[in-house]
């Protein structure tokens, strides 16, 4: 094994142990800060939950890599959007959160993530996300449900992973529209603003044995597309499929998969 294959492994080892440490860190502190603020009211809350993102994603360039957004002003501020991304890493969340962070977005998430993390759990415990049962059908539609009048009344957006998994190699998976259908049955009218999340599956390419440096974790907002009415079925399968083209349309190579570094 050469010196240099040395030295690059224990950088990737460093930059593993800061970052994870960094989160880690930045999880538990805003654990303890979102159970004051939730005193002070929701509005107070969403903004811990917001800062907790940006610490995070500071916490992740200690990889040597970075974050970014484009067309973030395609969210007007003080409207309220079905977001629909792709999915590739945790680091989504925290992305969307911080430079949507105007859109105070809570999120349609499985039920396993409301318990042991430390600041993520809490947040979707007592945020207003939608915690869903995937192997419950009936339960799912109607967390959904509930979250999509609160939208309404409150002014939140709420964010959808249609993929429902986490992209392991760049490449778009295929949507499920189930959620996203009960998102515009029960709040007619609102837009669907897509959303691509790119670099994240590579930061994760081996998991976190260890992590890869130097990469850019890039978030796309794309315009608003107008909802199909609701109960137009061919209407709906044509607005899905848009939605899911414009999102794979803002990855590298198209979502092929391209590698944004070398391996």
């Amino acid at each position: 094994m050469s010196l240099r294959t040395l030295k690059d492994g224990a950088l990737d080892w460093s930059a593993t142990v800061a970052s994870i440490g960094g989160v880690l860190s930045a999880l538990i502190t805003f654990d303890a800060i979102q159970r004051v603020a939730i005193r002070r009211g929701a509005v107070m809350h969403q903004r811990s939950v917001s800062a907790m993102a940006k610490a995070i994603n500071r916490a992740y360039r200690l990889t040597g890599g970075d974050t970014s957004a484009e067309g973030v002003h395609n969210a007007l501020p003080g409207k309220a959007y079905i977001i629909v991304s792709n999915h590739q890493s945790m680091f989504d969340i925290s992305l969307i959160s911080e430079y949507l962070a105007h859109l105070q977005p809570r999120y349609v998430s499985k039920r396993e993530n409301a318990r042991y993390i430390p600041g993520v759990s809490y947040n979707l415990r007592r945020g207003g996300s939608a915690l869903i049962d995937r192997k419950n059908p009936e339960q799912s539609r109607e967390a959904i449900t509930t979250v999509a009048k609160r939208m309404l009344t409150e002014g939140w957006s709420v964010v959808i992973f249609p993929e429902g998994t986490r992209s392991r190699d760049g490449r778009l998976k295929n949507f499920r529209e189930g959620g996203l259908r009960t998102l515009l049955e029960n709040a007619p009218g609102v837009e669907v603003l897509p959303v691509t999340t790119s670099g994240g599956w590579e930061v994760f390419k081996h998991d976190l044995k260890p992590v890869v440096r130097n990469v850019v974790m890039h978030l796309k907002v794309h315009a608003p597309v107008a909802p199909p009415p609701v109960g137009d079925d061919a209407a709906f399968k044509g607005f899905f499929q848009r939605v899911q083209d414009i999102i794979r349309g803002g990855l590298p190579d198209g979502g092929n998969g391209l590698l944004l570094q070398p391996a």
